[in-house]
């Protein structure tokens, strides 16, 4: 056998294509072999801008010894967590249900052949004993006596755990009728363990969890929270967005947000940049950022747009997928932050005035943070700093922006961390949510240009004879679409429609829509699947409500699949939402924290989803639009559908007239047709 790596799409692959290890690619072939040759398959899953996966593929993988120590007793397959989301939540959640804790990445599985069940799961193993975890060669010479002298146990353990896998994957709960209102419970669970002092729960280390406050931010216009409790949670949400973009989370020169941060006063971060992240946090920045009215945060909004704009844009359209932790120093050493830390004598190129007001706003007067040097924060306000340093509040900004511009064009001439080039389809869709979103908070870095470009990219390269392929690399789209390549497609799709209705766009969204219900939905019991029907599937297919480090794709799906419903009288599917809630409801019952997409989704039921259908004259509609639109407004959809654009399925139930008419229906229940702007407003008025 031989390294076969070289001929993988995959960055991470190429990283490991001159391992001594003999890595193969997963595919039928490779499994063939390994169940013929009846030898256990060690799976390592990782992704590019890991840390630990490269910690670990220095120490083991590229040495000549361990290497022939895998070789000899496995096939090796490295696998792409970010390629194929469904086999890393497979062998994600087995890892859970071996080790009775949660798993992450490097991933190390090892696989009985005939199965693919693993009978051995942990994550990163040193090559010398620390840590409290054994050598690496150690572990695996181990494993393999395990396999060669313990046959029958491994099988009766493999049946076992597949059987645990199966009802775990497709949401084992039962259905058990009404659930009380999910949403006080969640509310009052993200007030009780959010972190007072800093923002974002306590503990550490800190991830930001966009869907928690996404939810949390919806939530505080609830009728189920007694107006104490949605104040106390409209607090906590400010705190905790502040929290994430004012301190070490958020890049302040170059904007866009690292993936976490490893203390609990949101200083350090783990330096690696995830489209994913990024795309949901302009999503709950911008429409907090503009109910708030807080020009702060959409600061950090416009930054990480042209952040994106800048180092992440693909000449297609789309979005490269992240930014590696490590990058080279000025020595030539590949070290964690080395591309974003500073020395303060680097910033004496800046004059003496703002030399002295950047290094009171990022706390370069404070002790070294990282390693000796200084990861900026913003700790104080630049208005406090102005008047500690005695700086007129109009001059305070002209200062702190040219001092970022400066040190900003000092540190792109440092060498920028690897960069995965894949663009994924689901990640993609995100960050389009999130300049959607943008764009409707008023945001004066993203354009309708930028918003085409990304959609023409989606449309054009990874949308193949009504299929969505979920990556896109060297002009190559490859990799059946997931449930999360749909589900997220789908809300954006929305969101652009909300935005501005074509018939292309909306003819897409009933196309997409179409396949979440024949190839992903589970017609019979609700829900979704992550794969479709016609998929590969390894051991079970997954159903989930819960959300991590991605948002609920089952939310998001059911979202947009209930206001197509809503729009084209397509009662079959509004059954199956319904039976869908029930269903999750049950399953968030258990962990609300787990399930905020759905909670939610939830309490949108059961207020009632507020759809309008505006039809008429193009320059009439924004007024309207805007009218109906202004403020928070969870589970109200506005489109406003110009003259000319006279697609049959919204004919019957929103009928184009000579003039001006405003269909309305909620709680559910649709009005007649408004057809002047003071009946609209009386109308409003009334309802609120």
């Amino acid at each position: 056998m031989r390294n076969t790596l070289s001929e993988a799409s995959s960055p991470y692959l190429q990283q490991h294509k001159d391992n001594p290890v003999h890595w193969q690619q997963w595919s039928d072939e490779v499994l063939a072999m390994a169940k013929q040759l009846d030898k256990p398959i060690l799976l390592s899953v990782g992704y590019s801008s890991c840390h630990w996966c490269h910690v670990m593929a220095h120490e083991s993988f590229e040495d000549d010894e361990i290497a022939a120590v895998m070789n000899d007793l496995f096939i090796n397959i490295k696998l792409d967590r970010e390629e194929r989301p469904d086999l890393d939540k497979t062998y994600q959640l087995a890892h859970q249900l071996l080790n009775r804790q949660a798993g992450g990445w490097p991933l190390t599985a090892v696989l009985d052949p005939k199965t693919l069940v693993p009978f051995f799961s942990g994550t990163y193993f040193p090559k010398q004993p620390r840590y409290g975890l054994p050598a690496f060669t150690e572990l695996l010479t181990n494993i393999s006596t395990v396999f060669k002298q313990r046959r029958d146990e491994i099988t009766e353990q493999n049946g076992r755990l597949s059987d645990a896998l199966k009802t775990v994957a497709s949401g084992g709960a039962e259905e058990k009728g009404e659930v009380d209102s999910l949403a006080r419970e969640l509310a009052e669970s993200i007030i009780e363990r959010h972190d007072s002092r800093y923002g974002g729960m306590e503990g550490a280390p800190k991830f930001p969890q966009p869907a928690v406050w996404h939810a949390a931010l919806h939530l505080t216009q609830s009728k189920e929270l007694i107006a104490v409790t949605a104040e106390q949670l409209e607090q906590v949400v400010r705190r905790s967005l502040d929290g994430f973009s004012r301190y070490g989370l958020f890049d302040h020169l170059a904007g866009g947000f690292f993936r976490y941060c490893v203390d609990e006063r949101w200083e350090i971060p783990h330096f690696e940049k995830m489209l994913y992240d990024n795309g949901q946090l302009l999503s709950l920045l911008s429409e907090a950022g503009h109910y708030f009215a807080d020009g702060d945060l959409m600061q950090s909004v416009d930054l990480t747009i042209g952040w994106l704009q800048e180092q992440m844009l693909s000449p297609e359209g789309g979005y490269y997928s992240a930014l590696d932790a490590d990058s080279l120093d000025a020595e030539g050493r590949s070290r964690e932050g080395a591309y974003y830390c500073w020395d303060a004598k680097e910033m004496e190129f800046l004059d003496e005035q703002e030399q002295r007001f950047a290094k009171a706003y990022y706390g370069l007067d404070e002790a070294a943070n990282f390693e000796g040097e200084w990861h900026l924060v913003t700790r104080k306000p630049w208005r406090e700093i102005a008047d500690v340093l005695d700086i007129h509040q109009k001059q305070a900004p002209i200062l702190m922006e040219s001092a970022r511009q400066q040190l900003k064009m000092v540190r792109d001439k440092r060498e920028l961390p690897f960069r995965d080039d894949k663009v994924i389809t689901s990640w993609n869709a995100l960050t389009l949510q999130g300049l959607l979103l943008a764009k409707k908070a008023g945001s004066k870095a993203v354009s309708e240009e930028r918003v085409n470009e990304c959609l023409n990219f989606l449309h054009e390269k990874v949308w193949r004879d009504s299929k969505l392929t979920a990556c896109f690399k060297d002009g190559q789209a490859y990799q059946d679409g997931f449930l999360d390549d749909y589900g997220y497609l789908a809300k954006a799709l929305l969101l652009r429609l909300s935005d501005r209705f074509d018939q292309q766009h909306w003819q897409w969204l009933m196309l997409l829509c179409q396949s979440l219900w024949e190839q992903f939905a589970d017609q019979q019991q609700g829900g979704f699947y992550f794969t479709a029907s016609e998929q590969e599937v390894v051991i079970t297919r997954h159903k989930s409500w819960s959300d991590d480090a991605m948002p609920s794709s089952s939310a998001q799906a059911l979202e947009a699949l209930w206001v197509v419903a809503e729009m084209t009288n397509n009662t079959e599917w509004l059954t199956f939402v319904e039976k869908s809630l029930k269903q999750a409801s049950v399953e968030a019952k258990q962990a609300p924290l787990q399930y905020p997409s759905v909670i939610r989704l939830l309490e949108v039921w059961s207020q009632g989803l507020e759809l309008w259908v505006i039809r008429g004259e193009s320059f009439e509609l924004p007024s309207w639009q805007e009218y109906l639109s202004t403020g928070l407004k969870p589970g109200c959809w506005v489109f406003g559908v110009e003259h000319g654009v006279n697609d049959v399925s919204l004919e019957s139930k929103f009928p184009a007239t000579d003039g001006m008419a405003a269909y309305c229906c909620r709680e559910r229940q649709c009005f007649p047709a408004l057809n002047d702007f003071e009946a609209l407003k009386r109308f409003v008025e009334k309802q609120v």
